[in-house]
């Protein structure tokens, strides 16, 4: 028997293999589900680990909060080789009996020996390494469908939000945290 190769029809077979290779890579390549922000968090993971580098695992973090009706908090964490030493908090807003008037409704500071004395209305302070675990292993780890979910990094390329909210929800609904500021301790 003899087999004559028609190199037309090969050429077309190629062609067609290249084809349908292509398809199954792109539907695979877009299959694959990526964790949102994954990028973004790789990124600013790498700028934090810079920084404590540089600063010796010794910085100052505000944590910030804001609400609709106007009240707000602080909460600057002091950290010193990587353990934090120190907290203050400072909680204004509205008053209640003139609204054009802003109060300080608490305040108070904490060093070592009296850490985290205050934590039934903050909790407990994080390291900004705790913040980038909780980051990726909460905040950025819900259902994308329930959750409208950010992570942005205003900070020198380091976190400033990371969070989630439900898209069931009316206001004051944000999960995770906001950084106004990140500096190396003085």
């Amino acid at each position: 028997m003899i087999v004559a190769l028609d190199l037309r029809n090969s050429f077309s077979l190629k062609k067609a293999m290249r084809i349908f290779t292509l398809f199954v890579l792109t539907t695979f390549l877009l299959s694959c589900k990526k964790q949102p922000f994954e990028n973004e968090y790789e990124n600013s993971l790498s700028a934090w680990m810079n920084f404590k580098k540089e600063t010796n695992n010794s910085y100052k973090y505000t944590q910030v909060w804001y609400s609709w009706t106007g009240h707000s908090s602080e909460i600057m964490v002091t950290v010193r080789d990587g353990k934090i030493v120190a907290r203050s908090y400072k909680a204004i807003g509205p008053d209640m009996e003139n609204g054009e008037v802003i109060k300080t409704y608490a305040e108070w500071s904490e060093d070592e020996t009296t850490l985290n004395s205050h934590s039934e209305s903050t909790g407990a302070s994080l390291t900004l390494d705790e913040i980038y675990l909780k980051a990726k292993n909460e905040w950025l780890n819900v259902s994308r469908d329930e959750n409208e979910i950010s992570f942005e990094t205003k900070n020198n390329g380091m976190i400033s939000s990371c969070g989630y909210v439900s898209k069931e929800c009316a206001d004051d609904c944000f999960r995770g945290i906001t950084i106004k500021e990140i500096s190396k301790l003085i």
